[in-house]
C-alpha cells in the first residue's frame, strides 16, 4: 500500500501520514483502528515492536462472541473447549 493509500485509509492528510512516519506526531485512536482493520500492525506503530500474535478469522470471531457472554457462557464455552481439545488425538503430550 503507497504512503498516500495509508493515509486515505486512516482518513489522514499525506503530510500527517509523513509526520506520523517521522515520529513527528502520532496517530490518534480512531487512525489507528481504521490502520488496524486495514491489516497494519498496530502494536509496532505504537511501540517497536513487531507484533507476533495473529489470530485466524475464526479465532477472532470466537472471542468477539466470547466477549458478548456472560460468566455462564464463557464457563461453558471454556469446558466444552477443553473437552475437545482433550480428545484431540495430534494433541501434545
Amino acid at each position: 500500500m503507497s504512503q498516500k493509500q495509508a493515509a486515505e485509509v486512516a482518513s489522514a492528510g499525506l503530510s500527517t501520514y509523513h509526520a506520523w512516519e517521522r515520529y513527528d506526531r502520532v496517530p490518534d485512536a480512531v487512525a489507528l483502528a481504521k490502520l488496524y482493520a486495514a491489516g497494519f500492525d498496530v502494536l509496532y506503530i505504537v511501540t517497536g515492536v513487531r507484533n507476533e500474535t495473529t489470530l485466524s478469522n475464526e479465532q477472532a470471531q470466537v472471542l468477539a462472541q466470547m466477549a458478548t457472554m456472560d460468566a455462564r457462557g464463557v464457563a461453558i464455552l471454556m469446558n466444552t473447549s477443553q473437552s475437545i481439545a482433550d480428545t484431540n488425538p495430534q494433541k501434545a503430550g
